[in-house]
C-alpha cells in the first residue's frame, strides 16, 4: 500500500519517456521539415538581400532555359520582389551547374534544387522552390 504513490509516480514520469522512445525507434512519427530542397553548406559574397543564383556551365544545355523560369518566381513573389535578386552565376566553386540555389543576405548558402531538363518537372522544382522562398522570407527580417 505504501508503495503505490511512489509506483504511480515513477509511471506517470517514465511511461512518456518509454512510449516516446518506442515511436521513434519504430520509425512512427515523421520530423515536420517542409523544406523541399536540399540544403546545402557554403559562403558566396554578401548582397543584403536574398539571392537565386544559377551557375551557367557550357556542358549544361537546359541551365539557360531555367532563366526562364527564375523570371517567373521572381514574379509571383509580388510585394516581396525587390528582396530578392536572381543573379545568374558562372559555375565555380561550391556552385554546381544544373541547380538552383537560394542564398541569405549574409552570403550563406541555403538550400539548392536540382534543373532536369524536363519542362514538367522543372516547374514542380519551381513552385517547390517558391514556396520555400516564401517561407524563408515570411520568417526572416533581413534582406
Amino acid at each position: 500500500m505504501k508503495h503505490k504513490p511512489v509506483l504511480a509516480l515513477v509511471g506517470v514520469f517514465l511511461l512518456p519517456v518509454a512510449l516516446a522512445w518506442v515511436v521513434l525507434q519504430q520509425g512512427w512519427f515523421t520530423p515536420g521539415v517542409k523544406g523541399q530542397g536540399e540544403w546545402v553548406e557554403g559562403r558566396i559574397e554578401g548582397a543584403r538581400q536574398w539571392r537565386l543564383l544559377l551557375p551557367l556551365a557550357p556542358e549544361c544545355g537546359h541551365c539557360a532555359d531555367a532563366a526562364s523560369l527564375l523570371h517567373n518566381i521572381d514574379l509571383a513573389l509580388g510585394r516581396d520582389q525587390e528582396r530578392v535578386a536572381v543573379m545568374p552565376v558562372s559555375a565555380g566553386p561550391g556552385l554546381e551547374a544544373g541547380f538552383v540555389y537560394i542564398a541569405d543576405p549574409p552570403g550563406q548558402l541555403v538550400m539548392r534544387y536540382a534543373l532536369s531538363g524536363n519542362e514538367q518537372q522543372d516547374r514542380l522544382t519551381g513552385k517547390a522552390l517558391l514556396e520555400d522562398l516564401r517561407r524563408l522570407l515570411k520568417f526572416s527580417r533581413a534582406g
